[in-house]
């Protein structure tokens, strides 16, 4: 409790590579950090903890995220806004790619709003209905 009002998870992982060739570390640092569509699960995994304990802390997922099902796949576990890094490296225009999947996600789901997306996986399976008051659903 100190004075965080939210949170960004995650960023890298440490990772290590060994050249198979000169048998030594690759990295002149030996170790280094690890990102882009790796550590995607591990990201996914630590939202999902993080909302468990803190429900009601803001979360900004990061780590991995390429498409928007991948963002989508954050916001289900827990986080209520998502960071695109690694993926600009590729396409600087992944940001704003991700966010019109995200958008095309979240419609064809039934979300009208993101918010109704957040935690989503949380819920009970038996609880994932049109009747549920806390969820904005679209019927056509």
């Amino acid at each position: 409790r100190a004075g965080a009002t939210g949170v960004s998870v995650i960023n890298t992982v440490l990772g290590m590579v060994i050249d198979t060739e000169t048998m030594r570390p690759h990295l002149a640092g030996v170790t280094g950090g690890l990102s882009g569509p790796a550590i995607r699960p591990v990201a996914v995994r630590c939202i999902w903890q993080i909302r468990q304990a803190f429900p009601d802390l803001p979360i900004i997922g990061m780590g991995g995220v390429r498409s928007g099902h991948d963002a989508l796949e954050m916001i289900l576990a827990g986080a209520n806004a998502v960071s695109v890094g690694t993926a600009v490296f590729h396409d600087p225009a992944a940001p704003a790619r991700v966010q019109q999947e995200l958008q095309r996600a979240l419609g064809a789901r039934g979300f009208r709003r993101l918010a109704d997306a957040v935690s989503f996986a949380h819920r009970p399976a038996d609880a994932r209905t049109e009747d549920d008051d806390d969820f904005d659903f679209i019927t056509e």
